[in-house]
Protein backbone atom coordinates (compact mmCIF):
# COMPACT_ATOMS: atom_id res chain seq x y z
CA UNK A 1 0.00 0.00 0.00
CA UNK A 2 1.24 3.25 -1.12
CA UNK A 3 1.83 5.78 1.76
CA UNK A 4 2.40 9.28 1.95
CA UNK A 5 5.70 11.03 1.85
CA UNK A 6 7.43 14.07 3.88
CA UNK A 7 10.97 15.62 2.80
CA UNK A 8 13.34 16.87 5.10
CA UNK A 9 16.67 18.48 4.02
CA UNK A 10 19.33 19.89 6.41
CA UNK A 11 22.58 20.59 6.59
CA UNK A 12 24.29 18.62 9.48
CA UNK A 13 27.63 18.55 11.43
CA UNK A 14 29.54 15.76 10.51
CA UNK A 15 33.32 15.21 11.45
CA UNK A 16 33.04 18.50 12.34
CA UNK A 17 31.86 19.28 9.17
CA UNK A 18 28.77 20.25 7.06
CA UNK A 19 27.03 17.53 5.17
CA UNK A 20 23.81 18.20 3.27
CA UNK A 21 21.33 15.56 3.65
CA UNK A 22 17.97 14.63 2.58
CA UNK A 23 15.39 12.14 4.25
CA UNK A 24 12.27 11.29 2.92
CA UNK A 25 9.91 9.84 5.29
CA UNK A 26 6.76 7.37 5.16
CA UNK A 27 3.84 7.68 7.74
CA UNK A 28 4.87 4.55 8.73
CA UNK A 29 8.25 3.19 9.21
CA UNK A 30 8.98 -0.87 7.96
CA UNK A 31 12.87 -0.33 7.70
CA UNK A 32 15.28 2.09 7.16
CA UNK A 33 17.75 2.93 3.93
CA UNK A 34 20.78 4.70 3.07
CA UNK A 35 21.66 5.63 -0.79
CA UNK A 36 25.36 6.81 -1.52
CA UNK A 37 25.83 8.58 -4.91
CA UNK A 38 28.06 7.88 -7.25
CA UNK A 39 31.19 10.08 -8.83
CA UNK A 40 30.38 13.84 -9.36
CA UNK A 41 26.61 13.00 -8.51
CA UNK A 42 24.67 14.34 -5.12
CA UNK A 43 21.55 13.44 -3.39
CA UNK A 44 19.17 14.65 -6.27
CA UNK A 45 20.28 11.64 -8.34
CA UNK A 46 17.81 9.77 -5.94
CA UNK A 47 14.96 12.05 -6.39
CA UNK A 48 13.07 9.59 -8.54
CA UNK A 49 13.06 6.60 -6.46
CA UNK A 50 13.34 7.93 -3.25
CA UNK A 51 9.50 9.11 -2.95
CA UNK A 52 9.02 5.96 -4.83
CA UNK A 53 10.78 3.79 -2.10
CA UNK A 54 9.56 5.78 0.94
CA UNK A 55 6.02 5.06 -0.52
CA UNK A 56 6.51 1.44 0.43
CA UNK A 57 7.78 2.28 3.78
CA UNK A 58 11.22 2.58 3.97
CA UNK A 59 12.87 5.93 5.54
CA UNK A 60 15.11 6.70 3.18
CA UNK A 61 18.28 9.03 3.95
CA UNK A 62 20.49 10.06 1.11
CA UNK A 63 23.39 13.09 1.01
CA UNK A 64 25.63 14.93 -0.99
CA UNK A 65 29.32 13.35 -0.38
CA UNK A 66 31.75 15.36 1.30
CA UNK A 67 33.26 18.42 -0.89
CA UNK A 68 30.55 17.76 -3.50
CA UNK A 69 27.30 19.90 -4.72
CA UNK A 70 25.66 21.24 -1.51
CA UNK A 71 27.95 19.99 1.36
CA UNK A 72 31.20 21.79 2.56
CA UNK A 73 34.77 21.43 1.33
CA UNK A 74 37.15 19.22 3.72
CA UNK A 75 39.64 20.95 5.25
CA UNK A 76 40.76 17.69 7.40
CA UNK A 77 43.73 16.24 5.74
CA UNK A 78 42.41 12.48 5.26
CA UNK A 79 38.19 14.11 4.47
CA UNK A 80 38.14 13.10 1.33
CA UNK A 81 39.44 9.21 2.11
CA UNK A 82 37.20 6.62 1.54
CA UNK A 83 37.34 5.56 5.29
CA UNK A 84 36.31 9.03 6.10
CA UNK A 85 33.36 9.10 3.65
CA UNK A 86 32.08 5.45 5.09
CA UNK A 87 32.41 7.03 8.35
CA UNK A 88 30.25 10.33 7.15
CA UNK A 89 27.61 7.67 5.86
CA UNK A 90 27.78 5.76 9.51
CA UNK A 91 27.76 9.05 11.43
CA UNK A 92 24.70 10.41 9.21
CA UNK A 93 22.89 7.29 10.30
CA UNK A 94 23.36 7.57 13.43
CA UNK A 95 22.43 11.47 13.57
CA UNK A 96 18.85 10.71 11.81
CA UNK A 97 18.38 8.21 14.43
CA UNK A 98 17.95 5.05 11.61
CA UNK A 99 17.37 1.75 12.78
CA UNK A 100 20.42 -0.85 11.50
CA UNK A 101 19.70 0.42 8.27
CA UNK A 102 19.94 -0.73 4.34
CA UNK A 103 22.83 0.35 2.65
CA UNK A 104 23.26 1.15 -1.48
CA UNK A 105 25.86 2.53 -3.01
CA UNK A 106 25.40 3.39 -6.61
CA UNK A 107 28.67 3.71 -8.90
CA UNK A 108 31.59 5.22 -6.99
CA UNK A 109 29.20 5.51 -3.98
CA UNK A 110 29.78 1.01 -4.09
CA UNK A 111 33.27 1.48 -3.25
CA UNK A 112 32.00 4.51 0.01
CA UNK A 113 29.13 1.64 0.76
CA UNK A 114 31.82 -1.05 1.36
CA UNK A 115 34.03 1.56 3.48
CA UNK A 116 31.35 1.55 5.72
CA UNK A 117 30.45 -2.26 6.10
CA UNK A 118 34.35 -2.81 6.82
CA UNK A 119 34.63 -0.36 9.59
CA UNK A 120 30.93 -0.87 11.22
CA UNK A 121 30.15 -4.17 10.14
CA UNK A 122 27.21 -4.94 12.41
CA UNK A 123 25.62 -1.35 11.68
CA UNK A 124 23.66 -2.27 8.61
CA UNK A 125 21.00 -4.81 8.08
CA UNK A 126 22.12 -5.50 4.36
CA UNK A 127 24.46 -4.01 1.25
CA UNK A 128 23.35 -3.35 -2.36
CA UNK A 129 25.89 -2.11 -5.32
CA UNK A 130 24.16 -0.41 -7.93
CA UNK A 131 26.00 -0.47 -11.53
CA UNK A 132 29.54 -0.48 -9.30
CA UNK A 133 32.42 -2.63 -8.87
CA UNK A 134 34.45 -4.83 -6.27
CA UNK A 135 37.75 -2.14 -7.33
CA UNK A 136 39.43 0.73 -9.23
CA UNK A 137 40.80 0.71 -12.82
CA UNK A 138 44.11 2.42 -13.99
CA UNK A 139 42.54 3.19 -17.19
CA UNK A 140 39.66 4.84 -15.88
CA UNK A 141 38.90 8.50 -15.97
CA UNK A 142 41.19 10.17 -18.50
CA UNK A 143 38.16 12.58 -19.82
CA UNK A 144 39.54 16.05 -20.79
CA UNK A 145 37.67 17.83 -18.05
CA UNK A 146 39.94 16.11 -15.26
CA UNK A 147 42.99 16.76 -16.92
CA UNK A 148 42.02 20.49 -17.45
CA UNK A 149 41.07 20.90 -13.81
CA UNK A 150 44.99 21.01 -13.29
CA UNK A 151 45.10 24.43 -14.72
CA UNK A 152 41.59 25.71 -15.13
CA UNK A 153 38.55 26.54 -12.97
CA UNK A 154 35.31 23.98 -12.81
CA UNK A 155 33.25 27.07 -14.62
CA UNK A 156 35.33 27.04 -17.36
CA UNK A 157 35.76 23.56 -17.75
CA UNK A 158 32.35 23.40 -17.64
CA UNK A 159 31.57 26.31 -19.71
CA UNK A 160 34.13 24.94 -22.54
CA UNK A 161 34.14 20.79 -22.51
CA UNK A 162 30.89 19.90 -20.79
CA UNK A 163 28.14 22.25 -20.98
CA UNK A 164 28.57 21.35 -25.13
CA UNK A 165 27.31 17.71 -24.91
CA UNK A 166 24.73 18.71 -22.11
CA UNK A 167 22.64 20.84 -23.73
CA UNK A 168 19.70 18.71 -24.20
CA UNK A 169 20.04 16.87 -20.51
CA UNK A 170 16.30 17.16 -18.91
CA UNK A 171 18.79 18.22 -15.32
CA UNK A 172 21.22 20.43 -17.41
CA UNK A 173 20.89 23.26 -14.64
CA UNK A 174 21.15 20.52 -11.78
CA UNK A 175 24.31 19.25 -13.57
CA UNK A 176 25.81 22.80 -14.06
CA UNK A 177 24.95 23.78 -10.23
CA UNK A 178 26.64 20.35 -9.00
CA UNK A 179 29.72 20.60 -11.08
CA UNK A 180 30.58 24.42 -10.56
CA UNK A 181 29.76 24.18 -6.84
CA UNK A 182 32.07 20.78 -5.94
CA UNK A 183 34.98 20.87 -4.81
CA UNK A 184 37.57 20.53 -7.90
CA UNK A 185 39.97 18.96 -5.21
CA UNK A 186 37.36 16.44 -3.86
CA UNK A 187 36.74 15.55 -8.01
CA UNK A 188 40.23 14.88 -8.18
CA UNK A 189 40.69 12.21 -5.01
CA UNK A 190 37.74 10.67 -5.77
CA UNK A 191 38.76 9.90 -9.32
CA UNK A 192 41.31 8.80 -7.96
CA UNK A 193 39.58 6.60 -5.70
CA UNK A 194 38.15 4.98 -8.81
CA UNK A 195 41.41 4.16 -10.74
CA UNK A 196 43.64 3.03 -6.96
CA UNK A 197 41.17 1.45 -4.87
CA UNK A 198 41.85 -1.83 -3.77
CA UNK A 199 38.69 -4.18 -3.23
CA UNK A 200 37.09 -5.33 0.04
CA UNK A 201 35.32 -8.13 -0.90
CA UNK A 202 36.75 -10.62 0.33
CA UNK A 203 36.65 -8.87 3.80
CA UNK A 204 32.86 -7.82 3.49
CA UNK A 205 32.39 -11.39 1.98
CA UNK A 206 33.58 -13.16 5.39
CA UNK A 207 30.85 -10.85 7.62
CA UNK A 208 27.93 -12.78 5.34
CA UNK A 209 25.91 -9.79 5.15
CA UNK A 210 23.19 -10.38 3.31
CA UNK A 211 24.25 -8.90 -0.46
CA UNK A 212 22.76 -7.83 -3.29
CA UNK A 213 24.49 -6.74 -6.91
CA UNK A 214 22.08 -4.78 -9.46
CA UNK A 215 22.18 -3.15 -12.61
CA UNK A 216 21.26 -2.24 -15.90
CA UNK A 217 21.32 -4.65 -18.42
CA UNK A 218 23.35 -1.97 -20.51
CA UNK A 219 26.18 -0.65 -18.01
CA UNK A 220 28.97 0.64 -19.90
CA UNK A 221 30.62 1.55 -16.36
CA UNK A 222 31.81 -1.42 -14.62
CA UNK A 223 32.48 -4.50 -16.67
CA UNK A 224 28.98 -6.69 -16.37
CA UNK A 225 31.54 -9.73 -15.44
CA UNK A 226 33.09 -7.96 -12.83
CA UNK A 227 29.94 -7.15 -11.50
CA UNK A 228 28.52 -11.07 -11.73
CA UNK A 229 32.65 -11.84 -10.30
CA UNK A 230 31.58 -9.61 -7.24
CA UNK A 231 27.92 -11.02 -6.70
CA UNK A 232 29.25 -14.76 -6.74
CA UNK A 233 32.06 -13.88 -4.49
CA UNK A 234 29.47 -12.00 -2.04
CA UNK A 235 27.03 -14.85 -2.24
CA UNK A 236 24.44 -12.26 -3.39
CA UNK A 237 21.61 -11.69 -5.17
CA UNK A 238 21.78 -10.37 -8.80
CA UNK A 239 18.86 -8.54 -10.08
CA UNK A 240 19.75 -7.29 -13.87
CA UNK A 241 17.28 -4.11 -14.74
CA UNK A 242 16.16 -4.79 -18.24
CA UNK A 243 16.23 -1.38 -20.97
CA UNK A 244 18.60 0.59 -18.19
CA UNK A 245 21.97 1.08 -18.27
CA UNK A 246 24.50 2.86 -15.87
CA UNK A 247 22.14 4.88 -13.84
CA UNK A 248 18.98 3.08 -13.41
CA UNK A 249 17.64 5.20 -10.78
CA UNK A 250 16.90 7.86 -13.99
CA UNK A 251 16.60 5.21 -16.80
CA UNK A 252 12.98 3.37 -14.63
CA UNK A 253 12.55 4.65 -11.34
CA UNK A 254 9.73 2.20 -10.68
CA UNK A 255 11.10 -0.49 -12.02
CA UNK A 256 14.17 0.31 -10.10
CA UNK A 257 12.48 1.04 -6.74
CA UNK A 258 10.25 -1.99 -6.67
CA UNK A 259 13.67 -4.30 -7.21
CA UNK A 260 15.29 -2.70 -4.67
CA UNK A 261 11.94 -3.12 -1.95
CA UNK A 262 11.78 -6.52 -3.37
CA UNK A 263 15.44 -7.69 -2.01
CA UNK A 264 14.85 -5.32 1.40
CA UNK A 265 11.32 -6.55 2.11
CA UNK A 266 13.34 -10.24 2.09
CA UNK A 267 16.54 -9.13 3.81
CA UNK A 268 13.88 -7.75 6.86
CA UNK A 269 15.48 -5.76 9.61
Amino acid sequence: MSQSVTTHREDVLIQGEPLAALVYQPEQIFADVVLIHGFTGSKEDFSYIGPLIAAQGFRVLTFDNRGQHESGYSERINGYSLPSLGRDAYELAGYFNLDKPHLLGHSFGGLVAQQAVVLYPDHWSSLTLMCSGPQGHSNWLEDPQFRNLSNETKIEVWEKILAPHRLSHPRFELLRRRWTASDANSTMIYRDHLRNEQSLIPAIAENRLPSHVIYGENDDAWPLEEQNQMAEKLGAEITVLSGCGHCPNEDNPPLTADSLVAFWEKTGN
